[in-house]
């Protein structure tokens, strides 16, 4: 026997039927759901408040079939947090749009940040169903137009930037590939964050003036980056008792080198050593 109250504490047609099931806008709640939601105005939906003020709400868009989760609808810088395993946090949308995964704060100044712990654990996995060559992931310009993708086989992995002549104009040779290529100066160093390991390479500013492209940044640039000062307190049940406090601070934005952007320097160097080689060898 279903038991129906209408407006008793302001909310119209509850229902809850012999299977506990509850109804709001309906007197048929679904067997499978234990709560039933289901108005004919635009919006309808969960209000949460805390001290009679909204924090957040769960609503369902009439007419588009859209579903709203929205946290911090009072703006006051609250995140959409996941959480499993007793309460631990395993993603956050904070109130800037950033998605955590890992962490409760972006790395570095990623909108899309991911810490991961375990030797034999993956970061990210990406698993194609196609038995063609996918493209895993694709990067387009402001305009959209695709300039980059990486795609897979059954046993390997490129990463292709795009290339297509109908790209390109003013196309030229390459001419005094030897003398540029001389002015390159490779070294061998360690990074600071790994001092066991020596390697060969570059630096960045270095290269600028000689193959510029291959080069992103400015030497001894700045950036500002926003950090926690001190971190949100949560209460036993999750709530929010004391808001983090936010700081913002200059670090260095570091040049990075796209070394593939030198094969071509080295492939007209060659070419032109052997154009010489052939010649001594005519003589």
């Amino acid at each position: 026997m279903a038991l129906t109250k209408i407006s008793g504490q302001g909310i119209d047609n509850v229902t809850v039927n012999s299977s506990g099931n509850v109804g709001i806008g309906t007197t048929s709640p679904s067997a499978t759901h234990r709560l039933t939601l289901d108005n004919s105005s635009n919006y309808g939906g969960i209000q949460l408040k805390q001290s009679g003020a909204q924090i957040g709400q769960i609503i369902q868009e009439g007419g588009t079939g859209n579903i709203y989760i929205d946290a911090d609808s009072a703006g006051s810088g609250g995140s959409l947090i996941l959480r499993t395993n007793g309460g631990t946090e395993r993603t956050r949308l904070d109130s800037s749009g950033n998605l955590l995964v890992g962490t409760t704060s972006p790395i570095q100044f990623g909108a899309l940040s991911l810490a991961y712990t375990g030797s034999s654990k993956l970061g990210l996995v990406l698993k194609s169903t196609d038995s063609n060559t996918p493209n895993a992931v694709g990067f387009t310009n402001t305009s959209g137009a695709l300039v980059g993708t990486i795609s897979q086989t059954a046993s390997s992995t490129a990463y292709n930037t795009s290339s297509d002549y109908r790209l390109k104009e003013n196309v030229t040779d390459i001419t005094g590939a030897t003398d540029r290529l001389k002015q390159l100066n490779p070294v061998r160093f360690n990074f600071i964050a790994d001092t066991d390991t020596t390697v060969d390479g570059f630096l960045a500013h270095e290269v600028q003036d000689i193959v510029p492209e291959a080069i992103t940044g400015t030497k001894d640039a700045m950036r500002d980056e926003e950090y926690e000062v001190t971190p949100e307190v949560l209460g036993e049940e999750g709530n929010i008792v004391t808001k983090a406090v936010m700081g913002t601070r200059s670090v260095p934005d570091y040049q990075g080198i796209d070394q593939s952007k030198l094969v071509p320097l080295l492939v007209a160097t060659i070419q032109e050593l052997e154009a010489r080689i052939a010649a001594l060898e005519a003589e």
